[in-house]
């Protein structure tokens, strides 16, 4: 499947969360917390297993920029023509259970979570002023996918022809996710040791 949207990083960055693998995990770790980023901040231990498992991948120290966001299968036909990849960012874990989809957000959604925030829903929006006009942007993103262990590669993407000026700049990033079917959860890779940003 191929999937498109576009999503502003805000203040911490972007995750991509496996829901219901994200809320076994937090049951089996008895985690009653709500501010979770602030849980992780303080538990890092737990927090890498929560990514060893496959339940998030944080995409941090990134700019506060609209990132276009491609999704698709190894071997689909990943992104459109518009765009260059720049960066092979790197490849890490992901678990999808029985509600067969992963979720792109904020990631300071995680800091007013609850486990059934984004069960029933397809996305997650806010209202923003964009150029003096009340806008409804992106929070959350459901991307549908089915159940099974993936190795998730995630490339960075650059407009072929930027569009200029500061508020242009903003828009001319994005990032492909490629999803390859695996039988074990074997990437070593930490996502919060990655340096997610794909600019000049």
């Amino acid at each position: 499947m191929e999937k498109e949207f576009v999503i502003g990083a805000w203040i911490y960055g972007l995750a991509i969360i496996s829901n219901a693998n994200f809320i076994r995990i937090k049951k089996l770790h008895k985690i009653r917390a709500k501010k979770m980023l602030t849980y992780f901040a303080k538990h890092n231990e737990t927090g890498m297993d929560f990514i060893r498992q496959g339940a998030i991948i944080p995409i941090g120290n990134i700019n506060n920029y609209n990132y276009t966001i491609f999704c698709g299968n190894k071997g689909d036909n990943r992104y459109s023509d518009n765009w260059n990849a720049v960066k092979r960012l790197g490849s890490f874990n992901l678990s999808i259970d029985e509600d067969n989809c992963f979720w792109v957000m904020q990631i300071n959604e995680l800091e007013d979570w609850s486990d059934d925030k984004l069960i029933d829903h397809d996305f997650l929006t806010k209202e923003v002023y964009v150029s003096n006009k009340l806008t409804e942007v992106y929070r959350a993103v459901k991307v549908p996918f089915s159940k099974g262990m993936y190795s998730i590669t995630i490339y960075g993407l650059k407009r072929k022809n930027p569009s200029p000026g500061n508020i242009g700049e903003k828009n001319n990033y994005g990032f492909y996710f490629e999803l390859e079917p695996t039988d074990t959860l074997s990437s070593m890779e930490d996502p919060t040791e990655t340096d997610f940003k794909c600019y000049d």
